[in-house]
């Protein structure tokens, strides 16, 4: 199946319909002017190259504002920003902080799932962006020989590791790979998703490199099912809770406070606390974009007493402060 949309304006409905391949329960809120239902103007492709191999590639420019969600399915994606940037996270944990970047630098990141997830992305009207994203399949890593620990512990431990996450500044081969991608040669239909194909398995293996790297920030040992089982036991405490103290959640979900940090740094790869933070700050953010709130009253669903200190850890966390999103 494949989606080549290479039109002056592109819908929101197309975008819908393109989604299935990765996933399920496609849904959007869009505001501002556009006719016909129209979301993005440029090149948009989603392309299945084969059974459990993905190719998104984009080069687009948004008409709208407009806030986008689904629910993903397992598997590990590859991301690649050659300009723009973008404001997306998979279950509230951001693809591209911030904290790695200025929006105009080219990016690349690495993201692992092994259980649905829930992706939501915001952009906003004038926005330009090229970026080339490869997902891959549990099944297509299996085949690959890719999960089995013994042949390749790095890249299996990665990738049974829930949101583990790596990013990284690309090299310049990587950034010529993704410009091929986006300006692929005029060759016949099955020839021309070959040469995507190779293209696509040159990244997957720029990226799975760079997991040598010693600043690799996600988690090396193995997570095993009964602490999963624990952590989202956790998660779901913390779901309706502002700001709460390791202790109380230690004897709420009964664990000790050093079991809970192990949890949290096998699991989501950071501490408790900023695992919490990240969460409080989303969880303002579209409050204060969807339900019109104050800085001082997203201060407060965030737990910060301070405003300032508020708008502060807002502007660090998202590159904007609230002001400007509201």
């Amino acid at each position: 199946m494949a989606f080549d949309l290479d039109d002056e304006t592109i819908a929101a409905s197309r975008l819908a319909d393109a989604s299935t391949l990765v996933g399920n329960g496609f849904a959007w809120r869009r505001s501002g002017e556009a006719g016909d239902g129209a979301a993005l103007k440029g090149h948009y492709q989603l392309t299945e190259l084969r059974p459990g191999l993905v190719l998104h590639a984009s080069d687009t420019t948004e008409l709208v504002d407009l806030e986008t969600c689904i629910e993903q399915r397992p598997g590990v994606t590859f991301y690649l920003f050659l300009q723009g940037a973008v404001d997306a996270a998979i279950d509230d944990c951001p693809i591209m902080p911030a904290s790695e970047g200025d929006g105009g630098c080219m990016r690349a990141a690495v993201m692992a799932r092994t259980g649905p997830t829930r992706f939501r992305r915001h952009s906003r009207r004038g926005e330009h962006l090229r970026k080339v994203n490869v997902t891959i399949s549990h099944e297509w890593l299996a085949d690959c020989g890719l999960a089995d620990s013994s042949h390749a512990p790095r890249i299996a431990g990665f990738c049974k590791t829930h949101l583990a996450r790596h990013g990284w500044r690309p090299s310049n081969s990587m950034i010529a790979i993704g410009e091929q991608i986006l300006r692929p040669p005029s060759y016949e239909p099955a020839l021309q998703r070959l040469y995507l194909e190779s293209r696509a398995l040159e990244l997957i293996s720029e990226g799975f490199g760079q997991l040598d790297a010693r600043r690799a920030c996600w988690a090396t040992g193995h997570v095993g099912s009964r602490d999963l089982h624990r952590m989202r036991r956790i998660e779901e405490y913390l779901r309706e809770l502002s700001n709460p103290t390791l202790d109380e959640i230690a004897a709420a979900t009964g664990t000790s406070v050093s079991t809970l940090q192990r949890l949290f740094q096998s699991v989501h790869g950071m501490s408790a606390f900023d695992y919490i933070r990240r969460r409080n700050l989303n969880r303002a953010r579209r409050a204060i974009e969807h339900e019109g709130l104050s800085v001082a009253e997203a201060a407060h669903v965030a737990g910060y007493r301070s405003a300032a200190n508020f708008s502060t850890a807002f502007k660090r966390h998202f590159g904007m402060s609230p002001k400007s999103v509201r």
